[in-house]
């Protein structure tokens, strides 16, 4: 019991009973892994569960929506994304960005304009939400006053769900 202690100590509560078992077999200990995982349970030690990856898309929320992009000719039997424009305030895109700095994590949603590649407007949030995507759409809208036709691309996350 001592040897599990000082290895989960050891490994900053990091280690559940699965390495804690591979560790012990490493000092030579014949051990099972289920008599680990019950001594730690007993013992009320039980490794850090590390924390869940960013990932913004959680599904069709609000049905489909037509891809505006899309090139009615076909490549290699596949059909095509159309990106070019002929002016400004045409085409914009956004998508949002995880930055891992020393303090945690930031997230950064820009809109760009893909016709000269300017980035019209963004925001940096310390939580991707909708909430940051129409602070960002606030700050573009307040930019221009004429944006008949505009098309807003966005990847399928949530948070980029708009359609003008």
């Amino acid at each position: 019991m001592n040897a599990i202690i000082e290895i989960y100590y050891a490994h900053k509560h990091r280690y559940g009973y699965r390495r804690i078992t591979l560790e012990l077999k490493k000092r030579g200990w014949i051990v099972n892994h289920k008599k680990v995982q019950r001594l730690m349970g007993f013992m009320g030690l039980f490794g850090l569960t590390p924390k869940a990856k960013y990932r913004s898309y959680k599904g069709n929320l609000n049905g489909t929506v037509s891809n505006e992009l899309l090139d009615k000719t076909e490549q290699n039997g596949k059909h095509t994304r159309n990106f070019s424009t002929g002016r400004c305030n045409e085409k914009w895109a956004t998508d949002i960005s995880e930055f891992h700095i020393a303090n945690g994590k930031l997230y950064l949603s820009p809109l760009l304009d893909l016709h000269n590649r300017e980035i019209v407007a963004y925001d940096i949030s310390k939580s991707p939400n909708f909430e940051q995507t129409i602070n960002m759409l606030d700050r573009a809208f307040e930019q221009y006053e004429d944006l008949e036709g505009l098309i807003l691309h966005s990847d399928q996350g949530w948070q980029g769900i708009i359609k003008s």
